[in-house]
């Protein structure tokens, strides 16, 4: 018996090990079958058209993609192959499966000034003994932009100790005053995230230490920080006190330029105007940009530029904003002394053409939002029902207003409101 048990065992092992082999044999056969992946159709753009509301020119800069680098990641997520962009060969041979090519400016972000991070990626599929192409990629910033501007009227008024702290998550980076590079700070995951402002300094002999949260902010875009400050009521500059404003834009558009390289080609850059252009004398002109207009308090227009509107109750005020070439998006941010207004469900700043889980709230205190702003020429910000809201809270409360139109023009105006007992 025990012989018989030994014959049998001997037999399964064999057949075991004989399934092993064959296994493996298998696996090897299926792991060597190569086909090639052609790197010298790889175009590689680098999206430099990074619009917001203070610059308008296209793009003039150029990247020198030389020092990029190109990195194969198979379906995994393990890198298999990585080079300089100048110095990656022509075609490279992988085993058959899917792949990604990750295209960086750097090995990793940073935070710094005039230290962007652009990122592109794309996927392909090996087949056996065929040459696939490379999808062509296009390299956007993924790190956070940002640029600080000064009220010009108070220029001369700042003192050499003026500086801006920006802080999101971990990151953060001091710009002083006299600081004229870009600002970057390393982005988290995500499309927004909650920037923290602080200035601290002289200004106008006056010592200031103000901080202001901001949530939202968007990630691989230019975010200008714009400090104003306002007199005080009788229109002097200096009874000892600055009512500080803190507006944070950003916006990007669709890029009109792109600046690349082919890789088939020696290193360089290629403009590519051709497509995607703008003729100077084509387009929405200065004629056709948004307009939001002050048209009704208490049944009088009033000129929202520079009139501060008291409130003693609850009050009839309304905005009328006009996009001839329709509108894109109508953004909207809360600054108030004493009202936080996440309170009561909503946040400081938002999109009412996009208002996301905020609509029904929004639309309870009689904004507009959605279909009712997207593609519309006319529409009114009517915040009649929201000034029955604020009369509890004494104080200056600012909306700043930013209409951007289907062509990305856009207007930004500060409605200024004051509650007073």
């Amino acid at each position: 018996m025990k012989k018989i048990f030994l014959i049998c065992f001997t037999l399964l092992a064999g057949v075991l090990v004989f399934s092993a082999c064959h296994s493996e044999a298998m696996d090897e056969n299926v792991s060597e079958a190569k086909g090639n992946l052609n790197l010298s159709s790889l175009k590689t753009d680098v999206d430099l058209d990074i619009e917001t509301v203070y610059v308008g020119s296209r793009a003039d800069e150029t990247v020198d993609v030389s020092n990029f680098l190109v990195a194969i990641y198979d379906s995994k997520s393990q890198k298999v192959e990585q080079w300089k962009y100048s110095e990656m060969p022509e075609v490279v041979s992988l085993t058959v499966g899917t792949y990604s090519i990750e295209v960086l400016s750097a090995e990793a972000p940073s935070n710094g000034f005039d230290a962007p991070f652009y990122k592109g990626t794309a996927t392909c599929e090996i087949k056996e003994n065929e040459l696939v192409d490379v999808p062509a990629i296009t390299c956007k910033l993924a790190n956070m932009l940002f640029s600080v501007v000064y009220d010009e009227e108070f220029q001369d008024k700042m003192g050499n100790d003026v500086v801006t702290t920006i802080s999101v998550g971990e990151n953060s980076l001091d710009i002083p005053y006299a600081e004229t590079r870009k600002a970057y700070l390393i982005a988290p995951e995500g499309e927004t995230a909650a920037l923290n402002v602080t200035l601290k300094g002289t200004i106008d002999g006056e010592t200031i230490d103000y901080s202001k949260r901001i949530d939202q902010v968007r990630v691989g875009v230019h975010n200008i920080i714009k400090y104003e400050f306002d007199p005080v009521s009788d229109g002097s500059m200096g009874d000892g006190t600055l009512n500080v404003a803190i507006n944070v834009d950003s916006s990007m558009n669709e890029s009109d330029e792109v600046v690349g390289t082919n890789p088939g080609e020696e290193p360089g850059i290629d403009d590519f105007p051709t497509e995607g252009g703008e003729d100077p004398g084509e387009g929405g002109g200065e004629q056709n940009v948004p307009s939001i207009i002050g048209s009704d308090f208490n049944g009088n227009p009033f000129d929202i530029e520079n009139d501060v509107l008291d409130i003693k109750g609850a009050s009839t005020l309304k905005v009328e904003i006009n996009a001839e070439n329709g509108i894109a998006h109508l953004y909207v941010e809360i600054q108030s002394e004493t009202l936080d207004v996440t309170e009561v469900g909503l946040m400081n700043s938002f999109d009412l053409a996009y208002p996301g889980d905020l609509e029904e709230g929004l639309n309870g205190l009689g904004f507009p939002t959605g279909a009712n702003v997207i593609g519309q020429k006319h529409t009114t910000f009517d915040i009649s029902t929201f000034t029955g809201l604020l009369v509890s809270f004494e104080g200056n409360h600012n909306f700043v207003i930013r209409v951007v139109d289907q062509n990305d023009l856009e207007e930004t105006k500060v409605l200024k409101l004051r509650v007073v007992k």
